[in-house]
């Protein structure tokens, strides 16, 4: 029996130390992804910014360019 629970016992301190060396291991990974998806996102927004101001650009210029067209035609 005694050899039993010390086999366990050496199972669970091997277990431990691959813990021990896996989960740091995760953990700088998920943060280092987690930045990763965080600056893509700050990326994204400024393009989308972008967009939206080009369109806007480009509705005003349309509609000056139809006054323009209307005002002459009168």
């Amino acid at each position: 029996m005694e050899a039993l629970f010390g086999s366990f016992a050496i199972l669970i301190k091997i277990s431990l130390f691959i813990l021990w060396i896996l989960v740091p291991i995760f953990i700088f990974l998920i943060s280092k992804h987690v930045k990763e998806m965080r600056d893509m996102a700050r990326e994204s927004k400024f393009a989308v910014k972008e967009l939206n101001a080009n369109i806007k650009y480009l509705k005003r210029k349309l509609y000056e360019e139809k006054d323009e067209q209307d005002g002459s035609t009168l």
